[in-house]
């Protein structure tokens, strides 16, 4: 039976109307910080502002699970949703990013990097999902999708399983720290050897950053006995205390039989509370949101501020301690020059060694057609010419493009590598940029930079030319077949092997071209990418004193009466 408010309503009824009400003061919030972004160039605050107007659009909380690597996430969620769908192993699985949430039927749906979008069986997410059949995500999957009907208990809530962090694999850190912006409530799942470290403590405070809700799952605990259980469970208490007030409820797990009770413990203490007074835990989602939002809009306009009020001789001093020399910043750019030329350079060989081993294989099936489609053709010199002709333009055309199609995973390999590598790179740039703010004005600039999403190259265009000049037609009428039909098949066969060979090269060139095409257009959105932070800085550092600062106040001020009218709503609530 629901309970009731003062009101007479429902208690879930009272949450709709209060979440449609207050609604209203979210988005005023989000386009002020908006268009402060906008004003002053603020391009970091775009994946933020992207995750609070997601969260105010979708009627939906996600339930990540994140977490060092084996610390039970993919087994937990497999046996939450009593379907083992997600890979599991003794060394680092999970490659991307999945969520399972509800659905009237059962499917999953692979969302790719370049727009692509694949329905699938949902027995065969894991040839995407798992790093040993999708290694560092060659494959370029940016999300997978899972729906099931078993989970209509839990409608309006998608769990999100994630690659672990502190693994071996930095990539899998990156895709995971890159999707935490976007959490609802949090599982942050701890394994009871070892049970809590500093890097859960730090994992624990970004997750707080973006949502009230999060929860300590302290899996595996199958693997200790009661006692040394009750152990674990104080060190994990104690040192959450000390770092937090209130401190994260830590909830047991094991996927073993005979721990029934605890999946119960789970659902009823931690997943039912939401779904009951589910307006009311959404709303607070998003106001969390919305509070780091206009911080970190307040922390740049604030720079902004301490700068316009220097001297005006002081602050092309301040920018050169903050930013550097022009020497760093081109010091920065020729390190992506270099990756993507070394990329480049390596690219032809890639490709030659990817494709070499069609050549053979594609070099039989034609032959064994030259024998099967020979005794059609064998009418005239004429018809030999332009059957073979039309026949190996097709065959060839169809088996290259099959090729391409088959490694169209492998393809995107070097651009995903070297996207990494120089995302790495422009993370490290606005880290140094945050610590000289911080040195310079008392004030972090907070930096998280999202990944480069690299435009996958086209697909190209298969073409075989005709093999043999038309003037061999002349010869036809005036040459016995019977005479020359051995000869022409010989004939036939060499141009099979040579056909086959000039066109896997011509393959090769053209999938070369596209690719560093798409590589130095990464260099040059990275390039832009650091420009634009390096601008952004130095404008708020080299703003006017007197003429700017009343407006610049203003907008602090109205910072800070966003964030108050948001604090009122959290306590009337």
């Amino acid at each position: 039976m629901l309970s009731t408010t003062t009101a007479g309503k429902s208690e879930t009824e009272g949450d709709a109307s209060l979440s449609s009400g207050r609604a209203g003061n979210f988005e005023p919030a989000i386009e002020f910080a908006s268009e402060l972004a906008e004003r002053y160039e603020l391009a970091a605050l775009a994946p933020l502002l992207a995750s609070c107007r997601t969260a105010v659009s979708r009627d939906e909380v996600s339930v990540a699970v994140v977490g060092r690597f084996k610390a039970g996430k993919s087994s937990f969620l497999n046996h939450f949703t009593n379907r083992s769908i997600l890979p599991v192993g003794v060394v680092p699985v999970t490659a991307v990013v999945t969520e399972i949430g509800f659905g009237a039927s059962e499917k999953a749906v692979v969302h790719f990097l370049d727009g692509r979008v694949q329905e699938l069986n949902v027995d065969s997410i894991a040839s995407y999902v798992s790093e040993r059949e999708n290694p560092q995500n060659a494959k370029g999957v940016k999300l997978i999708s899972v729906e099931l009907p078993v989970l209509e208990r839990f409608r309006g809530l998608k769990f999100v399983d994630t690659p672990g962090l502190e693994s071996a694999l930095l990539h899998n850190t990156e895709e995971s720290l890159k999707w935490l912006p976007n959490v609802g409530l949090a599982l942050v799942a701890v394994s009871v050897d070892p049970p809590l470290s500093q890097q859960d403590i730090e994992l624990l405070k970004r997750l707080y950053r973006f949502t009230p809700n999060v929860t300590v799952l302290l899996t595996k605990v199958d693997l200790i006995a009661p006692i040394e259980r009750s152990e674990v469970i104080a060190f994990i208490d104690e040192q959450l205390r000390k770092a937090f007030d209130p401190a994260p409820a830590v909830v047991q797990y094991s996927v073993r039989q005979g721990y029934e009770d605890l999946r119960a413990s789970l659902e009823t203490g931690v997943l039912q509370p939401v779904l009951r007074r589910f307006g009311h835990q959404r709303a607070a989602i998003v106001r969390r949101k919305i509070e780091t939002l206009l911080e970190e809009c307040s922390d740049y306009v604030t720079v902004r501020l301490k700068a316009a009020e220097s001297a005006e001789t002081d602050r092309n001093g301040l920018k050169a301690q903050v930013i550097g020399q022009q020497q760093v910043i081109d010091d920065v750019k020729s390190q992506i020059q270099l990756i993507v030329r070394h990329a480049a350079g390596g690219t032809r060989a890639f490709l030659e060694e990817l494709f070499s081993k069609y050549e053979k294989p594609i070099d039989a099936r034609l032959l064994d057609g030259v024998e099967r489609e020979f005794p059609a053709w064998a009418r005239s010199l004429g018809a030999m010419m332009n059957g073979f002709d039309e026949w190996l333009g097709s065959s060839l055309t169809e088996n290259l493009a099959n090729a391409s199609e088959a490694e169209r995973n492998r393809l995107s390999e070097p651009l995903q590598r070297t996207s990494k590598q120089v995302f790495r790179i422009l993370q490290d740039f606005r880290d140094r940029l945050s610590a000289g703010t911080l040195r310079v004005f008392g004030v972090p600039l907070r930096t998280t930079e999202v990944e480069i999403e690299v435009r996958q190259p086209e697909t190209p265009d298969v073409r075989v030319g005709r093999i043999f000049d038309r003037s061999w037609e002349l010869l036809s009428p005036v040459v016995p077949v019977f005479l020359i039909r051995g000869l022409v098949r010989r004939h036939f066969e060499r141009q099979v092997s040579y056909r086959v060979f000039t066109n896997i090269s011509r393959l090769v060139s053209q999938w070369e071209e596209r690719i560093n095409a798409a590589l130095f257009e990464l260099e040059h959105e990275a390039e832009r990418r650091l420009d634009e932070v390096v601008n952004t800085v130095a404008k708020l550092i080299e703003t006017s004193g007197g003429a700017r600062l009343p407006e610049i106040r203003r907008d602090l001020e109205q910072i800070e009466s966003f964030k108050k009218a948001i604090g009122e709503d959290r306590t009337s609530l």
